[in-house]
């Protein structure tokens, strides 16, 4: 008998769903906080979850590498120093993914479990988290995921993909973890018509999304002496909104929080944009400017990590489009960079 790969789930279970799973782990969906904004929090009997309309103001980045990371304490000083590694992961499932966000973690991985070294506290989390996707049947004004490579119902990085169609939800079930999940849940078979009125929803949130700019052609032209970075750099605030709404970047330092007998290290989101990222113990700082560092963000997700990886460090989620206080469209800025002949500008 063949594997059934696809399922219909009542959209009242879906809360109760996720309250039995939260009794044995930890479990996030988009919920919209005190100030409004919707983000993934904890599950409780009283949330509501924001399944329609836009993604997330930040994706699930946070759960696999938090904001503040607490790495190990120490006590004393000198020779007589003791160490205390923190590392209390635990299992956890999260609702509501979208697929920009989904695939997002697949380039994670890139940087985190696939170089020389494993980063064993985003590999502890990714390995005991199973992520529900959710399609997008809305994408958003700043969305461009299809021109990277991406889809709204994409599936990388998803154990399961619903589909909201209404009353119910079209369920994918893309991986085992995805299928023993479901084992927790009230199911019923997938009709042809449920399959149909699926994929018409996929098909009709790609036709909204228009291709922003040629990506297959970025790489060779983000080049080192373009004369865009000088003048989009004067329009950047150098807030930092665009690197820590990004589903992607992942710099961080790493500080000493200390107390009378000892303290804490951590490590905690940093940014290409801001002067003293790669500012050097001397004084020195071989990114100045604005431009420079401008130029580095750019050049590190739109090159350095497509000559790595071979792919983009960019899902198109939109998030820096619609955040950016002064308006800076990376979607312009790579259209315009896309038809500049590459002769004009010999790469680094």
């Amino acid at each position: 008998m063949a594997e059934i790969n696809a399922t219909m789930l009542g959209a009242s279970e879906l809360l109760p769903w996720a309250l039995r799973l939260a009794a044995s782990r930890r479990v996030l969906a988009p919920i919209a906080g005190t100030d409004g904004a919707v983000r993934y929090l904890p599950v409780s009997p009283d949330a509501t979850l924001v399944f329609s309309g836009g993604r997330p103001v930040r994706g699930p980045k946070e759960h696999f590498m938090p904001q503040t990371d607490p790495l190990f304490t120490f006590t004393g000083s000198g020779p007589a120093v003791a160490l205390q590694p923190v590392f209390n992961h635990e299992p956890a499932v999260i609702f509501g993914v979208r697929p920009c966000d989904g695939r997002a973690l697949r380039s994670l991985d890139n940087v985190f479990l696939r170089r020389r070294e494993t980063d064993a506290h985003y590999a502890a989390r990714r390995g005991q988290t199973i992520m529900v996707g959710l399609a997008c049947a809305e994408p958003g004004w700043g969305c461009f995921c299809t021109t990277v490579g991406g889809s709204p119902a994409g599936t990388d990085g998803l154990d399961l993909l619903l589909t909201d169609l209404g009353d119910r939800y079209h369920v994918r079930i893309l991986t085992s973890a995805g299928r023993e999940l479901l084992e927790d849940t009230v199911c019923s078979p997938s009709s042809d018509t449920e399959e149909r009125l699926a994929a018409e929803q996929h098909a009709r949130a790609i036709v909204r999304l228009q291709l922003a700019f040629d990506s297959n052609r970025i790489a060779e032209r983000v080049t080192w002496d373009s004369p865009i970075w000088e003048r989009v750099a004067r329009r950047c605030l150098e807030c930092g909104v665009c690197n820590f709404l990004c589903p992607l970047c992942h710099c961080f330092d790493i500080q000493d929080e200390t107390t009378a007998d000892g303290g804490i290290r951590f490590r905690c989101w940093d940014t290409c944009q801001f002067d003293e990222f790669t500012k050097m113990g001397a004084g020195h700082n071989p990114r100045a400017g604005r431009k420079e560092r401008l130029r580095q963000r750019m050049s590190h997700k739109f090159k350095y990590l497509v000559e790595e990886f071979g792919q983009a460090g960019c899902t198109g989620c939109g998030r820096c489009v619609e955040m950016c206080p002064v308006n800076i469209d990376i979607r312009a800025v790579l259209a315009e960079l896309g038809t500049v002949p590459s002769a004009e500008h010999p790469a680094k």
